[in-house]
């Protein structure tokens, strides 16, 4: 469950303040989940 409350924030958080698309997302998506996780 909290995996799930995590995603979820994380991407919360990410589309909010992101403009473009999930193009515009991918980079921001990565640095999240790829290096500080």
């Amino acid at each position: 469950m909290k995996l799930i409350c995590s995603l979820f924030i994380t991407f919360l958080k990410i589309g909010a303040f992101t403009f473009g698309g999930g193009y515009a997302m991918i980079a921001l998506l990565e640095n999240e989940f790829v290096e500080k996780k």
